[in-house]
């Protein structure tokens, strides 16, 4: 594979474009992700969307052909239910908790002013809790997304020059019609030593392709203008490319899409066949006086008549047409066909019906109950570990060599750790009891230290007084 710098001294700047944009996963389509994801059925033949139309013959009443056969008229196109259920965005939305759900917290080997203001951009300025979650999300659905650090100046309250970081999202853009793609590009050791994001721009009232080269060094800005390519370079402040990718090689789902597909044809078919059936039909023999839907006790008279050559009476008569089949076989095929989707993608069920019979258990006996889901999120932090590392060196890099360089020696060395805990509930009360347990059921904590966490607690001096005061007495 070439180095970025001899494909950068390429003086045909298409060749250079169309070397750069190769995708990491061969022949894959983000946006067929992204719809189905949103709800469309289409990228397999198996998929409801691609249920066809009834065609019903429609014969005339009055009119015949040729043979003496009721005249076929124009056929009647009858519309079929395409059920879509919401299991993709229910599965990565349960997987993107199991990340970056929990609380977040943020570590350093020295808690200096330079970690304060690291502190400070991580949560508050960028707020990259929500930021990683929002990111995770796109990569689990699309396949591929991207993190874009960028350096942003505005005029603060005091009329000043600020600049802070920005961060913004590269993935399939809502709009089709939209032209946007993103790509990297590694070296022979796999390190990614350029990135390029190819997009339009509106250039003198003309549509025109672009493009923005990152490397360590530079950011190269190009438009294709009618007379060739425009190119603009800028030194890449950051010193090093400020972006940060992830993929996956295919979406959450897809392991258990051709269960989806079965289960969301069976509720289709069902659905037509409530629609047929569930409302009743009335079958009648003879004359019969009907009421109508305004009569109150409601009865229907049969007159009797008489036989003219049998003498004997006969009357109409009436009973309801009722689907009689029961389909047991159909709800043990929904039921299994809704298990293995979530046992097959390692997600639990938690909708208030599976989770309200559980009782109270333990902590214990909740993590073993979500042990396959916490599995998957740790086979998944083999994507979003690096993720995570990677954004605190970009953010780190940011503020030494941009925003505030005057925090550079004490971030340099500053071993800086992000790390999101579960979001599992905890039951602190289980935990003092067996904390108390092992300690011989002694006190483990200081009366100061219980009394701080209390919620009843408004000032803990204060509180502390009024305890010792209490004693006294």
């Amino acid at each position: 594979m070439p180095s970025i710098s001899e494909i950068l001294t390429n003086e045909d700047f298409g060749q250079v474009v169309s070397t750069l944009c190769v995708d990491t996963i061969e022949y894959r389509e983000p946006r067929e992700y992204y719809n189905e994801y949103h709800g469309e059925r289409r990228r397999r033949k198996t998929s409801v969307g691609w249920r066809e139309p009834k065609r019903l013959a429609v014969y005339s009443e009055t009119l015949k052909d040729k043979n003496g056969e009721p005249l076929r008229l124009e056929d009647k196109i009858v519309d079929v239910a395409r059920i879509v259920t919401n299991f993709p965005k229910k599965e990565v939305r349960t997987s993107v908790a199991f990340l970056f759900g929990g609380q977040m917290t943020i570590t350093g080997t020295d808690q200096n002013d330079g970690f304060q203001e690291f502190k400070r951009v991580w949560e508050r300025r960028l707020k990259m809790q929500s930021v990683l979650k929002s990111f995770a999300r796109r990569v689990l659905s699309e396949s591929k997304a991207a993190l874009v650090f960028y350096p942003y100046t505005s005029k603060g309250l005091d009329g000043k020059l600020i600049t802070e970081l920005k961060v913004k999202t590269l993935s399939v853009p809502r709009n089709e019609n939209t032209f946007s793609e993103f790509y990297p590009h590694f070296d022979d050791n796999d390190d990614m030593d350029a990135f390029i994001h190819r997009y339009q721009v509106n250039s003198n009232g003309m549509i025109r392709n672009s493009c923005t080269i990152w490397t360590a060094d530079k950011i190269i800005t190009a438009i294709d203008e009618m007379g060739g390519w425009v190119i603009k370079e800028v030194p890449n402040l950051f010193g090093k490319i400020p972006v940060v990718y992830a993929d996956v090689f295919q979406p959450e789902w897809d392991e258990v899409a051709g269960i989806m597909d079965a289960r969301e044809m069976r509720l289709s078919r069902m659905a037509d066949t409530n629609d047929y059936f569930a409302e009743p039909i009335l079958k009648t023999y003879g004359d019969s006086d009907l009421p109508s839907k305004e009569t109150t006790g409601k009865d229907i008279n049969f007159p009797i008549k008489v036989d003219e050559v049998s003498g004997k009476e006969y009357h109409g008569d009436a009973d309801y047409l009722t689907w009689t089949g029961s389909q047991p076989s159909v709800d043990k095929e929904l039921e299994e066909t809704k298990n293995e989707q979530f046992a097959g993608t390692s997600t639990p069920d938690l909708s208030f019906d599976n989770l309200k019979g559980i009782g109270n258990l333990s902590g214990v006996a909740r993590k073993f109950m979500l042990m396959d889901a916490t599995i998957k999120a740790s086979d998944n932090m083999e994507t979003f570990g690096p993720v995570v590392q990677r954004c605190v060196s970009v953010v780190l890099a940011g503020i030494c060599n941009i925003t505030n360089i005057k925090y550079r020696s004490q971030l340099v060395n500053n071993l800086i750790d992000v790390e999101f805990g579960s979001i599992l509930p905890e039951d602190l009360s289980e935990t003092l009891q067996t904390l108390s347990l092992a300690n011989g059921g002694k006190p483990i904590n200081a009366q100061r230290t219980v009394t701080a966490h209390s919620p009843l607690t408004e000032d803990l001096d204060e509180e502390m007084k009024l305890m010792e005061e209490e004693e006294d007495t």
